[in-house]
């Protein structure tokens, strides 16, 4: 390529112009694809329960729910009683897994909020969704060590609605994470319990 003189300045022009607008392209890149790494807290309405998106919505490079791994959720009554208080356990396995994270949430088939969640650790914490009304127990930065090999646990307490009038549906999501500070290399693993209404226990 021949410059002439005089050039020079105008070629950077160019260039600059040329980066200005790949920045500008690179803002317009979908959240869900957005690298992000949440070792302190979640994001908040992410179980998978309700139209929720789950954990997988940035750590997306594996399969949801790939073999090799799971989630489950102990502790939750077949059929709830009011006024009773249930330690629920949040349990998640995977060979090679090097920090953890989940997020667990107790709602009516509405929608609407079922009891009230209270954390047990500083290994969990509890928080709302404003516009929803809605609470969720997840794991803090502590709550990322594992409690064992290959396996994250955690504990919450859950106390049901005054009123047994409909059953309670619990959605939860859990990432079991490599632990490089990306969203790469993640597994995810989600999946739904019900805690039925029995009628007479009003």
């Amino acid at each position: 390529m021949v410059l002439r003189r005089g050039t020079g300045a105008s070629l950077v022009l160019f260039l600059g112009i040329g980066l200005l607008g790949i920045s500008a392209f690179s803002l317009r890149i979908p959240a869900e694809r957005v690298p992000a790494v949440y070792p302190e807290q979640p994001p908040v309405a992410h179980t998978g329960g309700f139209g929720e998106p789950t954990c997988h919505r940035c750590h997306f490079d594996q399969p949801l729910n790939a073999p090799g791994g799971a989630l489950t959720l102990g502790g939750i009554p077949e059929a709830y009683v009011p006024g009773e208080r249930y330690r629920v356990t949040v349990r998640l396995a995977r060979a090679g897994v090097r920090r953890g994270g989940f997020q667990v949430s107790a709602r009516f088939a509405d929608g609407r909020q079922a009891g009230s969640f209270e954390p047990i650790d500083d290994r969990v914490t509890v928080v709302w969704e404003d516009s929803t009304a809605v609470a969720y127990a997840q794991h803090t930065l502590a709550g990322t060590r594992l409690a064992g090999a290959d396996t994250a646990r955690w504990f919450v307490l859950w106390t049901p609605p005054d009123s047994a009038g409909a059953d309670v549906v619990f959605h939860a999501a859990a990432n079991a994470a490599n632990d490089d500070d990306s969203e790469l290399g993640d597994r995810v693993y989600a999946g739904e319990w019900v805690s039925r209404h029995t009628p007479g226990q009003e």
